[in-house]
């Protein structure tokens, strides 16, 4: 057995620890790349969405690599996300592809535990007694290397939008990141966040700089993966903009297992913000992206954008009521759409025109 997972920011970390601390073995999948997106398109109906094409192509990478095991993560409707299985599952089986399919479900209910009995059924015949017994373990591992890159990914939020030396926090980040993937124990990785923490503080910082403050928002995919909206959250840093977002792997999990009382309350407070636009829950990020914007608003953010992947139909809903949003409260609020035609220079020109508008708005209403 050979697991593979889709990439998405720094996902591959905290799963690759996993299985090597279960002694399963496993492919990372490419680095998303501009192959990754070009079989990913080919392969796939035009009007999917770019997640959607970006994962096929980790897939594909992967599985000629190798691997012989997907690990895929489910949702309910309406996001296609939940039905990306059925649909790639099709497209890979008529590309001659052989693979197992592993579907790690939204809820834990009974009919998706029932689905993935299932598909483990095959899978636990080729795992040792000390896979399965070391795997709980592995677990807390994984989630401890999950909280360590969160962390220090906030860190850099705040010391980019303050670097001297523009790229320097972002070049520091990489190399903090990557003395954690090397950790192997929990004490090692307490050590590697400490040590990268030290390597954040090194980037020299103007102490007296007031950042613009922008939250991001949108569909979780594009906002917590740098590879598909084109390196946004760094750019609006380098910028001298102080990054906020909701969207974390541990904010996800926590709210999919029912726990993490501070994180439900603060999605129920977005939710209950977006019923003065929208009288029912939409699904997904949806009424999370207008709640959240209406607040920021309120908290003295100077804008905030909104990403998502073209076609994408719960941010769709979410973008026509964020113009009016912005109307309304004479609030800054920039869509970007993302699709594989998506030009980097088109990005960096659209974030520096909002940046500089954000400077004059402050400047003239302070």
């Amino acid at each position: 057995m050979k697991v593979t997972f889709p990439h998405l920011g720094t996902m591959h970390i905290f799963c690759k620890a996993i299985a090597e601390t279960a002694g399963i073995d496993y492919i990372v999948p490419p680095k998303t790349s501009k192959r990754t997106l070009t079989l990913g398109v080919k392969h796939s109906n035009e009007c999917i969405c770019l997640p959607f094409k970006i994962i096929l192509g980790n897939f594909i990478e992967a599985l000629e690599l190798g691997a012989d095991t997907i690990v895929m993560v489910g949702s309910g409707p309406p996001c296609r996300l939940g039905l990306y299985d059925l649909v790639q599952k099709v497209i890979l089986e008529d590309l001659g592809l052989h693979y197992r399919w592993l579907t790690i479900p939204p809820r834990l209910d009974w009919p998706a535990l029932l689905k993935n009995r299932d598909e483990t059924r095959e899978l636990k015949k080729e795992l040792s007694l000390k896979n399965i017994t070391t795997f709980p373990y592995a677990l807390w591992i994984g989630w401890k290397k999950m909280m360590a890159c969160e962390r220090l990914e906030k860190l850099a939020l705040r010391v980019r939008a303050r670097e001297v030396i523009t790229g320097r926090t972002e070049k520091m980040l990489q190399k903090a990141l990557a003395g954690l993937d090397k950790a192997k124990t929990g004490r090692a990785i307490e050590r590697a966040i400490i040590e990268g923490e030290k390597i954040l503080g090194s980037v020299d910082q103007d102490r007296g700089r007031q950042p613009l403050r922008v939250a991001i928002v949108g569909e979780l995919y594009t906002v917590m993966d740098p590879q598909i909206n084109r390196g946004v959250e760094r750019k609006l840093g380098e910028m001298g903009v102080e990054v906020t977002r909701t969207s974390w792997f541990s904010s996800h999990i926590l709210r999919s297992l029912g726990v993490g009382r501070e994180n439900r309350r603060e999605r129920l407070r977005y939710y209950r913000a977006s019923l003065q636009y929208l009288g029912y829950d939409v699904g997904a990020e949806c009424n999370v992206s207008i709640g959240e914007t209406i607040l920021r608003a309120k908290d003295g953010y100077d804008g905030v954008v909104h990403l998502m992947p073209f076609a994408c139909m719960p941010e769709t809903t979410a973008s026509g009521i964020l113009d009016r949003v912005s109307r309304d409260l004479g609030f800054p609020v920039l869509t970007l759409i993302l699709d594989e035609q998506e030009n980097e220079g088109r990005i960096t020109t659209l974030l520096e025109a909002f940046v500089d508008m954000l400077m004059w708005r402050r400047q003239r209403f302070h």
